[in-house]
């Protein structure tokens, strides 16, 4: 008889909607451009305690409006002091924090610096843990450098396999399947030995399905369970 762990991976697996990826500017089993491979990672840097979608899109308006969809992105980006770019936090709005807009600038100055302004040097014919630990180097923060990772390999740049980014949606969704309560950001590591026992050939694949029934039935108040497919597996829902 399988487990709890099993039915839930099984379960979410089976809802997973984006088979082939769905990562901007990542072309799922072919080269991506420099263009593209710069304004990916500019998406994902910026998604950050902000809407998924408003990241992408502020990634998309200053690469494509603000500095004409250039090849150099990241020069573009560190090639002014930094208390000029701290200057454009209002006029650029990428970002709701000073410090994530500053931030963006840190990070663009060292992918000039030891990957020649080029974010697919990171990747190209790399293993996901080698491309983790230089995203970490980076500082691009953990969780979106396991994002990063994962989106890769999606769209089969790198070959191989990774871990959920724990999100407050993921941590809230898993939390009451499995407890009846959210995991708190403290007990991230929790969540990640918890995904890699669900489906450990790859965890990395229950991140979109937990994401989006955060998003979409398993709200922070009031959530959806009689329209959530894991009700029955669910001990939240037993307990209300």
């Amino acid at each position: 008889m399988a487990t709890k762990s099993q039915r839930l991976a099984q379960l979410l697996l089976t809802n997973r909607r984006y088979k082939d990826g769905f990562w901007p500017w990542l072309s799922k089993g072919r080269p991506t451009s420099h263009k593209n491979g710069n304004k990916f990672l500019l998406g994902c840097i910026l998604d950050y305690q902000m809407p998924a979608e408003i990241a992408w899109e502020n990634a998309r308006r200053l690469a494509e409006d603000i500095f004409s969809n250039p090849n150099d992105l990241w020069h573009h980006i560190s090639g002014v002091p930094l208390s000029k770019w701290k200057m454009k936090w209002e006029e650029y709005k990428l970002h709701r924090f000073p410090k994530a807009h500053e931030r963006v600038w840190r990070i663009g100055r060292d992918i000039v610096a030891h990957y020649g302004g080029d974010a697919r040097n990171i990747w190209k014919g790399q293993s996901p843990d080698v491309v983790l630990d230089r995203l970490n180097q980076m500082k691009v923060g953990e969780q979106i450098s396991r994002m990063v990772v994962g989106a890769l390999c999606d769209a089969d740049q790198i070959q191989g396999s990774g871990d959920v980014k724990v999100d407050t949606h993921i941590r809230r969704v898993l939390g009451r399947v499995l407890r009846g309560s959210p995991f708190t950001p403290s007990e991230a590591p929790i969540v990640l030995e918890k995904t890699r026992e669900m489906w450990p050939e790859n965890p990395w694949l229950l991140d979109e399905p937990l994401y989006s029934l955060g998003k979409e039935f398993c709200y922070a108040s009031n959530p959806d369970c009689d329209d959530c497919y894991l009700q029955k597996e669910c001990t939240f829902n037993r307990m209300t």
